[in-house]
């Protein structure tokens, strides 16, 4: 019994992850690249390293904004889709969400000495704005209909042993679940423990439905500078203001099914889980990068990004509703809550991007970038001094379970006459879990086209992004020992459609 209730604990706290959102996991959310930017960029798969020229490739390789010939203002809205098929106990469900965002707005300057030069300084470059780094919006629900298994099984046996003053005094999922009257007291049984029950009798059945909503992104003021020498190596940095908003919403739902045998007189008709987490988070990174241009086809450029030191607040709550066939002290409702936050400190991975590309002239452009994500690097720092076990702990998780990255993105330009071009990309990033897996393993697909003259551009983008993941849904309370979690795998599909307006001057 002992293995099974530490198991349990164990469930109970994936289950409830929303609480205490500082895992390794959340390493991977909040640092994972998916470059949106310009239009233009999101067509040729965000492989803009050595190209530069374009706002986004400025927050890839700052080096980028020497490429600049004119001064440039752009901005791009943007539309996204996302798309989430759930199986779960041989049931399929199809949940999605559409969001309109601001993917790139900025400025770029440039500036020319008086008399035009080809050595030494040809041009310095000023450029502020905002990228968008990552988009966090999603929906997925999950369902079981007439389920062999509740989660209030799994409240029991965590509820063994602790006296009913004790636990009602918790502020865990397994005591919420006692205040709502989800579980009740039986007595103690030989070993003078303390027993609870749900009402459930062997060949009652439930239904059950997990719904998970985010909102949020990851994105960047940018402040970069650079200079062109001699029209061969161009150089460039950037402060970067960064900033975090994240919200989730968790619903688990229980129904019981009547079609299973009679209800017992306290058992519950139905009850909903609710988890939400509001984070907010603000931080500082720079970014040093250099393109070097051998001949007039050959650009090879180098960048390297610092960690993103952030300050992250969270607020977390999780309520539960009930409501019963019966009624309970004069009601047939009951509702239990709590809530919380909590504020700490995070430095995201640091990335080294190479990339090289080559100019057919007028007539074509090819790209390819590679980038370093160092994720076992990354590291969670405690704000309060009781906090430190705590944080150090998740530290050896991070380094335990996430390794490096070798993330890959290709892109294609064919110029159709002098104003008009088309575009394609690819790009792919592994999971960056060390034990062998799929799951978070992204495949992006795009394509585009653009419309440029003398004053003005118009570029428009769609992309095509897929990932699996995996949810746990509760373990197999039957086991006896070391019970297996049960899992909902997700097949995640985003698009996303780009247009960027800019301005040459």
């Amino acid at each position: 019994m002992t293995n099974y209730k530490l198991l349990t604990a164990i469930v109970l706290s994936l289950f409830v992850a929303t609480l205490s959102a500082q895992t390794y996991e959340d390493i991977l959310r909040y640092s994972q690249p998916q470059y949106s930017g310009t239009a233009r960029s999101m067509a040729m798969g965000s492989a803009f390293g050595s190209l530069g020229g374009d706002f986004s490739a400025i927050g890839i390789n700052p080096a980028g904004i020497a490429v600049y010939r004119s001064s440039e203002f752009s901005f791009t809205p943007s539309l996204s889709l996302n798309s989430t098929k759930s199986d779960f106990n041989q049931n399929s469900t199809i949940d999605n969400k559409t969001s309109f965002i601001l993917n790139q707005i900025g400025y770029v300057g440039t500036y020319r000495p008086m008399r035009e030069v080809k050595k030494g300084i040809v041009s310095t470059h000023f450029a502020i704005g905002y990228n968008r780094n990552n988009n966090f919006n999603y929906k997925s629900m999950a369902l079981s209909p007439e389920s062999d298994f509740s989660l209030t099984d799994v409240f029991r046996d965590d509820a063994y042993g602790y006296a009913r003053d004790i636990l009602a005094n918790h502020s865990d999922l397994t005591a919420l679940a006692y205040n709502a009257y989800i579980l009740g007291y039986e007595g103690q049984d030989s070993e003078n423990k303390e027993v609870y029950t749900a009402y459930l009798s062997p060949e009652n059945k439930v239904n059950q439905i997990r719904s998970l909503d985010k909102d949020g992104n990851s994105s960047e003021i940018n402040i970069s500078g650079g200079f062109n020498i001699s029209n061969i190596l161009l150089v460039g940095a950037s402060l970067n203001f960064a900033s975090l908003r994240y919200k989730e919403n968790f619903d688990y739902i229980e129904e019981f099914s009547p079609n299973n045998g009679t209800p017992l007189y306290d058992v519950f008709n139905h009850y909903t889980i609710n988890n939400h987490l509001d984070v907010s988070g603000s931080g500082i990174n720079l970014k040093l990068g250099i393109i070097l241009k051998p001949t007039n086809q050959l650009r090879v450029g180098i960048a390297y990004h610092t960690p993103t030191w952030y300050d992250v607040e969270e607020k977390y709550g999780v309520n539960i509703d009930a409501t019963f066939f019966n009624s309970i002290d004069g009601s047939n409702n009951t509702y239990a809550n709590t809530k919380g936050n909590f504020d700490y400190k995070m430095s995201t991975p640091d990335k080294v991007v190479g990339s090289i590309s080559y100019i057919l002239g007028k007539i074509a452009i090819l790209s390819f970038d590679y980038e370093r994500v160092s994720y076992s690097k990354a590291k969670f720092k405690a704000t309060q001094n009781e906090d430190i076990i705590f944080f150090n702990d998740q530290n050896k998780q991070i380094k335990s379970n996430l390794k490096n990255t070798n993330n890959y993105r290709a892109g294609v330009e064919v110029r159709i006459n002098p104003s008009f071009s088309l575009r394609g990309g690819y790009s792919f990033q592994p999971s960056a879990y060390k034990q062998a897996s799929k799951y978070y393993e992204y495949q992006n697909i795009s394509g585009g086209f653009g419309y440029r003259n003398k004053n003005y551009f118009i570029d428009i983008a769609y992309q095509l992004s897929k990932y699996d993941s995996d949810h746990v849904w509760y373990p197999d309370v039957n086991a006896q020992f070391d019970p297996p979690a049960e899992y909902a795998k997700v097949k995640t599909t985003n698009h996303s459609a780009s247009l960027t307006v800019g301005w040459k001057f």
